[in-house]
């Protein structure tokens, strides 16, 4: 962001003034209408290097150069409008002189109805003076109260500013201890899987040790029925020798 200054003076020499006969124009005229038909305002505020600008940049800049815009063209227009007070009162004064100069040449009844007249003439020229005269003031007050507007804005942007600003911290702040909690549960969960790891190993030795029991016990089946047929052999031929030393 520029400084303030900086920023000012930069858009104060971007802003050009046209439509000049609406900006001296002696009737009232609304501020947003000078500031659209008499500047370049809707240009700058549309331009590339504004646009690129991020949101809150971007409203404190258009405020800038709503304010340079409207400021320069009220400016001008008390100034123009100052210069037809003074044209106007060159020529109530110069309309004075030529009613002086007809009272020295005319009398009695021309004198007369010619001074009321210029009488008329002169009321309708100040009055038409004092018209262009308080336009002048008002669009003075107008400036002044264009700059009060300006203030409010960037102290409204400001406290966005520092809102969000605020927010952010917070926000960083959360995102933090939620990071701590991450690598608690990232250690928990290490942990868990390597319990059910040893859990898995362990149910697959008892499975083996179980198939290796029911391998031992279909082995030591066969022995015993291999002993019990050795047994019955050697009962018989134990009875059979009997038998033949007895005959």
């Amino acid at each position: 962001m520029k400084d303030s200054k900086e920023l000012f003076d930069y858009w104060h020499e971007q802003v050009r003034l046209k439509n000049f006969d609406l900006i001296g124009d002696s009737q009232p005229v609304p501020t947003q209408d000078l500031r659209h038909n008499c500047t370049n305002y809707d240009e700058l505020r549309h331009l590339r290097e504004v646009l690129l600008l991020d949101e809150e940049e971007r409203s404190k800049v258009i405020a800038v150069i709503k304010y340079q815009c409207t400021a320069q063209v009220l400016q001008r227009r008390v100034g123009l409008l100052r210069e037809k007070t003074d044209q106007q009162e060159e020529a109530y004064q110069d309309l004075e002189q030529k009613q002086s100069r007809f009272l020295q040449l005319l009398r009695v009844l021309q004198q007369k109805l010619l001074g009321k007249d210029q009488e008329l003439a002169k009321l309708q020229n100040r009055i038409t003076g004092l018209k262009t005269e308080n336009e002048a003031l008002r669009a003075e007050a107008e400036n002044t109260k264009a700059y009060a507007e300006l203030l409010q804005e960037l102290e409204s942007l400001r406290k966005q500013y520092e809102s969000e600003k605020k927010k952010r911290e917070a926000l960083g702040r959360n995102n933090q201890r939620l990071g701590g909690q991450v690598s608690h549960a990232k250690r928990n969960k290490q942990k868990l899987d390597e319990a059910r790891a040893a859990l898995a190993e362990c149910q697959r030795q008892l499975t083996n040790l179980a198939q290796d029991n029911q391998r031992l016990q279909h082995e030591n089946q066969l022995l015993l029925a291999k002993l019990e047929e050795v047994q019955q052999f050697l009962k018989q031929n134990s009875h059979e020798s009997r038998n033949h030393e007895t005959s």
